[in-house]
């Protein structure tokens, strides 16, 4: 009778040792957000990006064309890369500038920031101030929506219209959560854990579920959408509005908003549900509400030829 034996655990341990280290090693790289540029997805970003100081803050941003003046801002986690679609056809009419926002894209990550609605309307505001421009239009997908009709709150007179794209900031949004995966992420042993390990799947299925039709996400979406996380401080202001709930009040001050408002949505958006825009168009005197069809969270993406003609038609009937 031959014996075979069984490796024991230690040695089994011994043999995975090099390929765990490896891992760590990987997951403890972070770059510097400012290094990320030079390999930035997006070449608009690597020929065009700078840098504007805002409260002692580096935020990156890019822009492009001349005329009056149309603020892009993103949703979480996202960046500068969503709006690289229409961008470049908007830039043809107006000056079109799309801000990576404190913790997010290519801009500093601190880690001791609130990153709640009103500190990122700040850094807006700061934007607005760094550049010299008196009044915007301003445009918001997802968070960049919330962070939009904020800033038309406390700042009516800066804001020459709206234009929001699945937006976020009303508790009719936040009915279902983040998936547990996500809030995972914040539990106090296994969120380290967690985070130490790349997060390309999770990005790729949250991106997947954000589109209507998933084979339209490709692997340079994944990495310019992941690439960020990875960076020094990458994970900071994710996290942070993880653990956030938009206030029972925010409806109420939403309704003092001004801004001729266009709300646009998906008919499938998963993340943040039609409803909610419906909500906004109550809420926002004179809205106009409209849903594109077979479109999920991010139309900007989805259907930028369209996202184009209608942010050209708002901001051209509201000069």
């Amino acid at each position: 009778m031959v014996r075979t034996s069984v490796p024991s655990y230690s040695c089994r341990m011994r043999r995975f040792r090099p390929v765990l280290c490896l891992v760590l090693l990987v997951a403890c790289t972070h770059p510097k957000p400012a290094d990320l540029v030079r390999t930035a997805a997006w070449p608009t970003a690597r020929e065009h990006g700078r840098y504007v100081t805002v409260h002692d803050l580096r935020l990156f941003a890019i822009t492009l064309g001349k005329g009056r003046d149309v603020v892009l801002l993103h949703g979480n986690p996202a960046s500068t890369y969503s709006w690289r679609k229409v961008m470049e056809p908007l830039a043809a009419r107006y000056r079109v500038h799309a801000i990576d926002l404190p913790g997010f894209g290519f801009s500093d990550k601190p880690a001791d920031a609130s990153y709640d609605i009103g500190w990122l309307t700040t850094a807006v505001l700061g934007y607005l101030d760094a550049e010299r421009i008196p009044r915007a239009v301003l445009v918001g997908n997802s968070m960049g929506g919330a962070v939009a009709t904020e800033t038309a709150i406390v700042e009516p007179g800066r804001v020459v219209a709206l234009v929001l794209l699945g937006a976020a900031g009303l508790p009719e949004a936040e009915t279902a959560g983040p998936p547990l995966s996500f809030r995972m992420l914040t539990w106090p042993v296994i969120g380290p854990v967690l985070r130490a390990l790349p997060a390309r799947g999770r990005v790729r299925s949250r991106l997947r579920e954000a589109v209507y039709d998933p084979s339209t996400i490709t692997e340079t979406d994944v990495e310019a959408y992941y690439a960020p996380l990875r960076s020094e401080g990458g994970t900071n202001a994710f996290l942070a509005r993880l653990r956030r709930n938009t206030k029972e009040d925010r409806s109420p001050r939403v309704r003092t908003i001004r801004a001729p408002t266009l709300v646009i949505t998906g008919d499938t958006d998963r993340l943040v549900p039609p409803a909610t825009a419906r909500r906004y168009h109550e809420l926002i005197a004179g809205s106009e509400l409209l849903v594109l069809e077979r479109t999920g969270h991010i139309p900007q993406e989805e259907r930028p030829e369209r996202v184009v003609a209608e942010v050209t038609r708002w901001t051209d009937a509201h000069p």
